[in-house]
């Protein structure tokens, strides 16, 4: 290793005594060029507008049929989160397994639980969710096409069937997300 720096440096100092200014210019042409190569930070991405509302809906196990209820609640989900550069999600779940995909829905931090469900299974949708909310008095639901909306909290809004449900739907979760 020492032969292999001594070579070096006996070349390095041939080099600066013969061709001084050429080494220079050369140092200085690599400083240079190194300069004119070197390019600018890239732009950073775009950004998102910060998201501080996340609804969720839960539909029954008819989920977004185009008949069902759940797909006009969804259709309301999704017209107000984009108005408000919100979240929306949703999942389907039968009657039986509602109450682990309602805790589901509350580890993920949704805002707003929107709970569609279908008549298929009577009102045993309504009723769980009802009970879930009473369980969980910090969480705001929107009960949707709510037929046995009995003993729903003062943290459940009970959006009924019929025409213009979507456009109601939207209205709620906006106004949910206003506070």
């Amino acid at each position: 290793m020492s032969s292999t720096v001594s070579v070096a440096a006996v070349m390095v100092r041939r080099t600066v005594r013969t061709g001084g200014a050429l080494l220079g210019a050369a140092v200085a042409a690599g400083l240079l060029g190194g300069c004119a190569t070197h390019r600018a930070a890239p732009a950073p991405a775009p950004t998102q507008p910060f998201v501080a509302f996340n609804a969720c809906l839960v539909t029954g196990p008819a989920g977004l049929a185009p008949d069902a209820v759940g797909a006009q609640a969804w259709s309301g989900t999704q017209a107000a989160a984009g108005s408000l550069h919100a979240r929306a999600s949703y999942v389907t779940a039968a009657p039986a397994s509602l109450p682990g995909t309602l805790g589901g829905l509350l580890l993920k931090r949704c805002t707003l639980i929107v709970a569609a469900g279908d008549q298929s299974a009577g009102d045993q949708f309504d009723s769980v969710v009802a009970g879930f909310a009473q369980a969980h008095p910090e969480q705001r639901f929107l009960l949707v096409g709510a037929g046995g909306a009995a003993g729903a909290g003062a943290n459940v809004r009970v959006v009924a069937a019929g025409d213009g449900l979507a456009d109601r739907v939207r209205q709620a979760v906006a106004q949910s997300a206003a506070g």
